[in-house]
């Protein structure tokens, strides 16, 4: 009897463990934030500063006081150096730093909810696809990417479940993957990209 009270007794006091609140803003540039994760952004800094574009991400070039970032992240980043045996971003030159950053930035702000449905009865990269069904990004460094939205099933029932966004490289004829858009520092969107993404594959 004695056992079962305290076991009882055990059973009353809950742990929790705050892991924090999750929030799309961010107080700061776009600099601010990349730097202050370094476990997803170091290696993204290092090539946005070997490339000479801190400025840009800090939101100190009057013609792009807004951007929106397709960001690769330090694994996509890891990943080229070893494929290319190299052992750090240092012995890339900053000219490719700077193409390759370029590659992901695109001018203004578009968040997740500006971005149009895809029309389902085409792919996004058919002709028949109507320009309704994209929203068409243009990098920096020239090229096309058509991102969309699509909604998921939840169950057995379609359409219900949780909005998804796509991006497709018309440069590279390749899907992008995506994996948290629209977190929001003070000059623009990041929309980082999944750590599979391979680097330039836009």
């Amino acid at each position: 009897m004695v056992l079962a009270l305290f076991l009882l007794g055990a059973c009353t006091k809950q742990r929790i463990i705050d892991t924090g609140t999750s929030e799309a803003r961010f107080k700061g540039s776009m600099m601010q934030y990349l730097r202050a994760d370094d476990y997803n952004w170091k290696l993204t800094v290092q090539l946005i500063e070997r490339g000479g574009l801190t400025d840009l991400f800090e939101g100190k070039v009057d013609t792009l006081k807004a951007i929106t970032f397709l960001g690769p992240t330090s694994q996509s980043v890891l990943r080229y150096l070893l494929d290319n045996k190299l052992d750090s971003v240092i012995r890339l030159t900053p000219a490719f730093c700077r193409e390759t950053i370029l590659k992901h930035v695109v001018k203004g702000k578009t968040l997740k909810e500006n971005i149009a449905y895809r029309e389902k009865q085409y792919y996004v990269y058919d002709p028949n696809q109507p320009v309704t069904g994209y929203t068409t990004f243009h990098t920096l460094a020239g090229g096309d990417i058509r991102a969309y939205l699509e909604k998921t099933s939840y169950g057995a029932t379609p359409d219900v479940g949780p909005v998804q966004m796509y991006l497709y490289s018309m440069t590279k004829g390749v899907l992008v993957p995506l994996a948290s858009p629209d977190i929001q520092p003070d000059n623009g969107v990041v929309h980082a990209l999944n750590y599979n993404y391979i680097l330039n594959n836009l």
